[in-house]
């Protein structure tokens, strides 16, 4: 190929052409002596090898721009994401000091802008070696030392690492197959930088950028003709020639660099003399890998990140998202998380439960939320009250999410639970009206499953002490009324119930149907279906708040659920310089589960909550005006988790709080119910309830981004059969308070 430095010419691309060819045969040759050696074959080897050659799929290694962005839904950067871990800041030809590039070429590659990707004089001296039986060998361009690196950089096992530098005659043809297509697809300025962006300098420092900058504290464009020609020389041994192990050594090493500077004329005999008397002037400063969710920023958003992160690894829709962000980057991942969302919701559960050692919170509880946005399925914000990280007081575990999404076990929803049977009720026509007189504790049953299989009774209490009263479905939902909850379970079926569930995108926290069973019959980690469970309804089925604040987003919806989404778009490099490519994301599947009647209805009774059931107080308003609001409270048993889920016409929110070291051995009672009140100072009821959990919804809704305008709610038509047995709204006993 021609010397030029920019895109080559017609007549340099028929010659290219030609080297492909003669190269093919060169492989076909080389692979025919090995078997000739090996097996006696003849002629016939040599030929299919050729062809054999011209037809290996290879990589595409002409663009290599390795870290991926994760950025908000405003385009703004959370973090960058490097495929391995490896810290890489790629640059154009450029951005390099001419000083660095001609050292390069003079010490590794001195005829590169002469032969191109293949050196033939040198391969061919290499393969007569290797023939003979003696160690595979140099002979080695940039182009190829460029391959070698680069299937490295974006090897995804051990296997593909030992593959990329075993000394093998397999390898060698290879690498000279790749290195032939890279030549083609770049002019060679475009080459040099690839390969310095690939480039290893020791001590975990890679690429040419990284290098300056650990090394002199400087950009790869600044750097001088001394630290250029040190660089160039460590690339050959950087083990050998590193210069914080052995500062002589490579000092002689980029001596003789500039020698060969000298020598082919890039610098006078004057000036590399002059440089060769310069200090070595390493100043070696590890580069601070601000990557991945601990490199979020805002901090706040490192939870959120965590799950993107997590929805990339295990959700089948991004298999190919995740296997080029691993080996070639350069994707920008858009993500749904609301900046001002994401930190009311953080805020607030910080502020409220705050993390160990805090005094206000001496029962190491924590607290996490979700926020959704109805009718699209998008995250808008995921919070947890602990440091992202793995230090003292910090958690990795996002106990926002599922298991296999890195959650934790799941949470109790306690009486958040009651929707499903809420929503059962009004679909099956049951009235705001309909009443029941109740004792404050039962033995509830008999219960079926979806089988017909009769699964027992249970007992259950309501949660403040014994009252017998009557209540409506709306009373009985305001004011949380447990007996009543499982009797409207029993009445309209338990399988009917975990259906609607189901239906609404609530499943196990493990990920699992709510019809299937979890673990292995006769252990201690068993679960039966969720319609074996009478107690289904009083929340007793781990499940995760993201699944929950879904839920709950359905109803503010009109009755439309979306699966959770936390990506809306992935870009990555086209085949052309300046084009992008759009990768497959998962969709929210938005899907109409119940009828907007029966979602209005359950909105009329929920408001009741917030403005005269176990709520009342926790609502807000903003700047002086009224947002339209609705919610439930959630409280499990011995109140080892506490829950709150509320929505307003455009976000919803689930809100739990528990203590991670183990709910049921740590339950929030005593001195292990104090947390932060809204006024500054500490609170502690003696036991959590869902309605405590409550002021962080309500401390979180009151800055996060709801408008004006904050929209309405459908209302429930005078007229509806919802009404026929009256509004319900008149209490005839004491509340509980779940």
């Amino acid at each position: 190929m021609k010397a030029s430095r920019g895109r080559p010419t017609a007549a340099a691309i028929v010659h290219a052409i030609g080297e492909l060819a003669v190269l093919a045969v060169l492989a076909g040759l080389l692979a025919s002596g090995m078997a000739l050696t090996v097996t006696g074959m003849t002629g016939i080897a040599a030929r299919d090898a050729a062809q054999a050659f011209n037809d290996l799929r290879v990589p595409a290694f002409a663009e290599l721009p390795g870290r991926s962005e994760i950025v908000d839904s405003r385009g703004r950067l959370i973090t960058y994401y490097y495929p391995n871990d490896i810290y890489r800041v790629p640059v154009t030809y450029d951005q390099i000091a001419p000083a660095m590039r001609d050292a390069i070429v003079a010490i590794e590659d001195s005829r590169f802008y002469h032969h191109g990707a293949i050196d033939f004089r040198g391969t061919a001296r290499a393969l007569v070696a290797d023939l003979t039986g003696r160690q595979v060998q140099g002979g080695s361009t940039l182009a190829q030392q460029y391959v070698k690196n680069a299937s490295l950089l974006t090897a995804t096992s051990s296997a593909e690492q030992q593959a990329a530098v075993a000394e093998t005659i397999g390898r060698k043809i290879r690498e000279l197959r790749i290195a032939a297509n890279v030549e083609h697809e770049l002019t060679l300025d475009q080459l040099l930088a690839a390969y310095l962006n690939v480039a290893y300098f020791a001590n975990q420092v890679y690429g040419i950028e990284v290098a300056a900058e650990s090394y002199f504290g400087r950009t790869a464009a600044s750097l001088s003709l001394p630290e250029s020609a040190m660089l160039a020389g460590l690339v050959e041994n950087p083990a050998l020639f590193d210069p914080l192990t052995d500062p002589a050594m490579a000092t002689q090493r980029r001596n003789v660099v500039l020698g060969r500077m000298a020598q082919l004329g890039y610098i006078s005999k004057a000036t590399a003399a002059a440089a060769s008397r310069a200090p070595l002037g390493v100043r070696f400063r590890p580069q601070p890998v601000q990557q991945g969710c601990l490199g979020a920023a805002p901090a706040s958003a490192a939870w959120f990140c965590d799950y993107v992160i997590a929805e990339l690894r295990t959700n089948p829709a991004y298999r190919l998202a995740w296997q080029e962000l691993n080996t070639t980057g350069g994707l920008t991942i858009y993500t749904t998380l609301n900046p001002r969302d994401q930190s009311a919701a953080q805020n607030a559960v910080d502020f409220m439960v705050p993390a160990p050692p805090a005094a206000d919170n001496p029962g190491q509880n924590a607290a996490t939320e979700v926020l959704i946005q109805p009718g699209t399925g998008a995250v808008a914000a995921i919070a947890v009250d602990r440091p992202y990280g793995n230090g003292r007081y910090q958690d990795s575990i996002d106990y926002a999410v599922d298991a296999p999404q890195d959650g934790g076990l799941g949470v109790q929803s306690g009486s958040a639970a009651k929707l499903f049977t809420l929503i059962t009720a009004l679909k099956e026509g049951i009235p705001f009206g309909f009443s029941m007189t109740l004792p404050a504790r039962a033995v509830v049953g008999p219960y079926y499953t979806c089988a017909g299989k009769r699964t027992g009774s249970f007992p259950v209490a309501n949660a403040d002490g014994p009252a017998l009263g009557t209540y409506s479905l709306y009373t009985g939902t305001t004011q949380s009324v447990n007996v009543f909850y499982a009797q409207l379970e029993r009445r309209v079926g338990l399988c009917k119930v975990v259906r609607t569930a189901v239906s609404m995108g609530d499943h196990r926290a493990d990920g699992g149907s709510l019809l299937a069973p979890a673990g292995q019959p006769g252990t201690a980690d068993y679960q039966p279906p969720a319609d074996d469970v009478p107690s289904f309804t009083l929340g007793s089925v781990n499940v995760s708040p993201l699944t929950m604040a879904a839920a709950y987003a359905s109803v503010a919806a009109g009755g439309i659920y979306c699966r959770p989404v936390a990506i809306s778009r992935i870009t990555a490099p086209g085949s052309s310089a300046g084009l992008v490519r759009q990768l497959p994301v998962a969709s929210a599947g938005c899907h109409r589960v119940f009828s907007a009647a029966v979602a209005a209805a359950a909105t009329y009774i929920l408001r009741g909550v917030l403005s005269s059931g176990t709520a009342k107080g926790d609502g807000f308003s903003r700047n002086g005006a009224a947002v339209p609001q609705a919610g439930k409270t959630g409280t499990a048993n011995n109140y080892d988790f506490a829950a709150f889920a509320g929505y307003t016409p455009k976000l919803a929110g689930f809100v739990s709080e528990f203590n991670p070291a183990g709910p049921v051995s740590h339950p929030m009672a005593g001195p292990a119910s104090c947390y932060r009140s809204q006024s500054g100072g500490k609170d502690c009821p003696g036991a959590v309830y869902g309605a405590n959990v409550g002021q962080i919804w309500q401390l979180t809704f009151e800055s996060a981004s709801l408008g004006p305008p904050f929209g309405s709610f459908a209302p429930v038509p005078s007229s509806s059969t919802f009404f026929r047995a009256g509004t319900g709204q008149q209490p005839t006993a004491k509340s509980g308070r779940t």
